[in-house]
């Protein structure tokens, strides 16, 4: 069983960032808890995106699967507050990566049926967290843009 939820923790997310806290109420109370144990698969690559999860504890790596070889990790999440799946927003394609427990962690689960009635009461929510995501995206791909010049400078 996980502990309860934390308001004050919770509203320090970058996806949360800009919630009313009747807004914020709402969307926490509209999430399912979730504990994986370790080595846990939470998302698995080339399935249907079908939620988006907020990290309360624990620690997931995302990892890409490579022809010919193991996969490639492309970054590790352990910062309480962190997402992911957050590409069910912006596209209907499949899920591009696995995301993988690294020991006993907990997410809040926001399937995307709830996501839509959620954002049915509160449509001035769903801006802020497009916006949100939109931010963090772009944080992403900055950081894989010097990941990327590096692996060509060395080519």
């Amino acid at each position: 069983m996980t502990d309860p939820i934390d308001i004050e923790r919770i509203r320090l997310s970058p996806l949360l960032v800009g919630l009313h806290d009747v807004e914020l109420q709402a969307l926490v109370n509209a999430g399912h808890p979730v504990t994986y144990e370790a080595d846990s698969i939470v998302v698995k690559e080339g399935s249907p995106g079908d939620a988006l999860y907020h990290l309360r504890d624990g620690e997931v790596r995302v990892e890409k699967e490579v022809e010919g070889a193991d996969s490639v990790e492309l970054a590790v999440l352990g910062e309480s507050g962190s997402f992911f799946g957050e590409m069910v927003f912006v596209d209907v394609m499949p899920r591009s990566a696995t995301v993988r427990t690294t020991r006993q962690t907990n997410v809040l689960a926001f399937p995307l049926e709830v996501l839509h009635d959620f954002f049915r009461s509160f449509g001035d929510a769903r801006q802020t967290i497009l916006l949100n995501i939109a931010r963090e995206l772009s944080k992403r791909l900055r950081q894989a843009d010097v990941v990327i010049a590096g692996l060509k400078s060395r080519a």
